[in-house]
């Protein structure tokens, strides 16, 4: 890194980092006034509640990032070319690509530790600020299990027996809307079992009591043989209630971290159930760092066009990069989820369309 290049990091790295710390801020304090009046009744107090505000904090880096380095690149690279420095720097023989270049390492260096902070810091601080929330409300400790007692629409396979549950009511102990199919040694219907409620003596106990019951019996061929109808029948499963709660969504979407969607999506799989959402939301976890190397392409080329190179331009053009960046962001996310495109493309459909993005910016730079 010669003196040149010095001179540009250091003009990017001073807008980027009070850019930084000025959002960060700015989002702490729309925090504080916007959930303070969630802690009316605080019983626990001054300590947690400044924990809780220094525990949130890292979360908005996850989404502040972005913005500030669209603005820190769009702002320097405007007021370069609007001082003529561009111009100098052309003359010297440098391209504009090679002008760029200090600032692009560092995005490259920033992509891989925005995943880590992401994954190891953003996200399990969101997790564990929404239970210390619990506590500022004055909720027990079962307030999580609580909050996702109804984890519905479960659809499960354990070796020949399949699963589908209305509900999984945790706190109770019970699954809501049981359905059990399971297949004999050849793969005929060896029975079915239909029950309004099932409940399970305990978490690691298999015996089981359905109530309003339906029980469908068939031959070693899988002929029908009869139904009959209970109100309540005891029976013996090879699952417990553990091995039901153990796919059940203890965390939203804003606490789970790369590794938590992955888990999630290989229980889902491995049970024949439903893992489209949790495997949009991996590769959205392991694209969505990529921002950062695209943001320094579009926004030093958008910067170096912008002939009156001011702060008010360069908010404008970052927040309709960022803006656009979302928006793709979430519409691939909604219909990855709901399974209508790949769950590759989904997550990194934002991606896609800034690489190409990208890509045309690259052929264009240098002028």
């Amino acid at each position: 890194m010669d003196q040149l290049d010095r001179y540009v990091f250091k003009a990017f790295i001073k807008t980027f980092l009070g850019t930084l710390v000025l959002l960060i801020g700015v989002a702490v304090i729309v925090k504080i006034l916007d959930s303070i009046k969630n802690f009316p009744d605080n019983k626990q107090g001054a300590g947690l509640l400044i924990q809780y505000y220094v525990t949130i904090t890292p979360t908005f880096v996850t989404y502040i990032v972005p913005p500030a380095l669209m603005f820190a690149v769009a702002f320097t690279v405007a007021q370069f070319n609007r001082n003529f420095e561009i111009t100098v720097m052309l003359a010297a023989g440098r391209s504009f690509r090679r002008i760029l270049r200090p600032i692009i390492i560092f995005a490259a260096i920033l992509t891989v530790a925005f995943f880590f902070f992401n994954e190891y810091v953003a996200y399990p601080a969101s997790y564990k600020a929404t239970d210390i929330s619990y506590a500022l409300r004055n909720r027990g400790a079962d307030a999580r299990l609580r909050k996702h007692d109804h984890s519905s629409n479960l659809t499960l396979r354990f070796g020949l027996r399949y699963y589908t549950i209305g509900y999984g009511a945790w706190y109770e102990s019970a699954l809501i809307g049981f359905h059990l199919l399971e297949l004999g040694e050849n793969g005929s219907i060896k029975q079915i079992i239909e029950a309004e409620r099932a409940v399970a003596e305990g978490k690691e106990s298999r015996r089981w009591r359905l109530y309003n019951v339906r029980l469908s019996r068939f031959d070693a061929n899988g002929l029908y043989v009869s139904t009959d109808p209970f109100a309540t029948l005891d029976v013996e499963l090879q699952e417990t209630m553990q091995a039901f709660q153990n796919f059940y969504v203890e965390m939203d979407s804003e606490e789970r971290s790369i590794f938590d969607a992955y888990r999630l999506y290989s229980k889902r799989k491995e049970a024949g159930g439903e893992y489209s959402v949790f495997l949009t939301e991996f590769f959205w976890h392991a694209g969505y760092p990529l921002v950062c190397f695209f943001i320094v392409f579009i926004g030093g080329m958008i910067g170096g066009r912008l002939k009156r190179g001011n702060a008010a331009t360069s908010i404008a053009v970052s927040m309709l990069f960022t803006l656009a960046y979302f928006f793709l962001m979430y519409f691939g996310s909604a219909f990855g989820e709901s399974g209508s495109i790949p769950p590759f493309i989904a997550g990194n459909l934002a991606n896609i369309v800034s690489g190409m993005g990208t890509a045309w910016v690259y052929f264009r730079l240098d002028y």
